[in-house]
């Protein structure tokens, strides 16, 4: 396999649309993600096929690169997408885009939004080039004029353009809260990323991919060998997994998916995984889908287990509360979801206080927080975080079997103890 990264020098400067297009004109060839994000892979998926892979040394531990060694199996390309800027990190560990491709010794094009540059794009864009780097995109240009202004200066210090996007209102794609709009984003993306790849050299941008070498010898994985129905919430209200924790369950059994939306059960699944989303924005469909909810609780009185993450965390309490009005939900943790316009988003490093069905008493454990919301409860959370907001300061509501945080976790890392709570439920039914 033949890996290349794409990078920038600060957020929103087009690295998302141009990975896209190079990911949708490279045959068979698979998108890698740096950083937490849910919601960029799912807008990818959307134009590939294919799921899109996250690389996080903070949330996946120093086995990071496993999940690469795995996917050049079976792909002929990977495409790296970057974070943030490409040194941008913010964060006690070093998880910067510049950090993951110098160890992997990945190649990597520069993308410079130049709408408010000329001959300063070069002197800006700078200090984000090394001996790594094969060329730039300069994308946003407005005219002929304007492109030859920018493009005059790299090509003076020997700096490849590999390719010039021009400012045009048909290629964008709405943003929404930190990423790309998941509605709009899906269906634009499909017409967006091939109409991209005309304005980038390929051919070069081809040739520029280096070759992976795996750490170690990789055995792949077999399919399902374990005899677990693991249920997956997956609608437009739940949606924000890591593709290596899907990967983890289907491993150990069938993964079903249900819409609780739809009002959709799986009545005999042995376990219940509830992810990230926007249940706020679908509380009217979600208050109203009874048999869901009745479903979860039965599932949850049964001594099977239930996994929930953020807007699974939201959708197990009472009541969520926006904009003047209250919506019902399932009821099963007691307390109140409060709607806020300040994000709460960062790492998470948490200490367990309790054991539950995810982690053990004592147990230090990193994960991922990205919400608008607060809660209100009498509960005691079983996790304290050492970074990070969570719930006042702690996280991970337990009730059983049941666990839910507003920390999203990899269960690639972390999922072994909740997979063995689910085999010995599933021997009792």
């Amino acid at each position: 396999m033949k890996i290349i990264g794409v990078t920038a020098p600060s957020t929103g400067s087009g690295k998302t649309t141009v990975s896209l297009a190079i990911t949708h004109a490279l045959e068979n060839s698979v998108s890698i993600k740096v950083g937490p994000d849910y919601i960029d892979p799912i807008v990818t998926r959307a134009s590939t096929g294919h799921d899109t892979y996250n690389m996080d040394r903070w949330i996946q531990g120093r086995n990071y690169r496993d999940r690469i060694d795995l996917l050049s199996l079976n792909h002929s390309y990977a495409v790296v997408e970057g974070v943030m800027g490409f040194y941008d990190s913010g964060s006690t560990m070093n998880v910067s885009t510049e950090y993951y491709f110098s160890r992997l010794k990945i190649p990597y094009i520069l993308v410079v939004d130049v709408s408010k540059l000329a001959e300063s794009a070069y002197h800006m864009a700078r200090g984000f080039i090394n001996r790594r780097c094969v060329g730039v995109v300069i994308n946003n240009y407005f005219g002929d004029r304007h492109l030859s202004m920018v493009q005059q200066e790299f090509l003076r210090h020997g700096i490849r353009i590999v390719g010039r996007i021009p400012h045009d209102a048909g290629l964008a794609i709405e943003e929404r809260h930190l990423g790309l709009n998941v509605e709009s984003g899906k269906e634009r993306m499909k017409q967006v990323a091939p109409r991209v790849a005309e304005h980038l050299d390929m051919e070069f941008i081809e040739r520029s991919a280096a070759e992976y070498v795996p750490r170690r010898r990789v055995v792949p994985p077999g399919q399902s060998c374990g005899p677990l129905r693991i249920a997956v919430a997956y609608d437009d209200a739940f949606s924000f997994y890591y593709a290596s924790s899907l990967d983890f369950l289907s491993r150990h059994g069938q993964v079903t998916f249900f819409s609780p939306i739809a009002n959709q059960s799986v009545p005999d699944a042995d376990m219940i995984y509830i992810g990230g989303g926007y249940p706020e924005m679908h509380s009217d469909r979600l208050e109203q889908s009874a048999g869901t909810k009745e479903w979860i609780l039965a599932h949850h009185e049964s001594g099977r287990p239930i996994i929930a993450e953020c807007g699974g965390l939201m959708y197990l309490m009472d009541t969520i509360a926006m904009n003047g009005a209250r919506h019902g939900m399932v009821g099963l943790f007691h307390g109140v979801v409060n709607w806020e316009k300040k994000v709460t988003i960062g790492y998470t490093r948490l200490r367990c206080d309790r054991a539950s069905v995810m982690f053990r008493k004592g147990d230090t454990v990193m994960g991922h927080e990205y919400h608008y919301s607060t809660i209100s409860t009498d509960l005691d959370p079983s996790l304290t975080n050492v970074i990070g907001k969570g719930i006042n300061g702690k996280d991970g509501l337990t009730d059983g079997n049941a666990f839910a945080s507003y920390s999203h976790f990899d269960l690639q890392r972390y999922g072994e103890r909740v997979i063995r709570s689910a085999l010995r439920a599933s021997k009792d039914k």
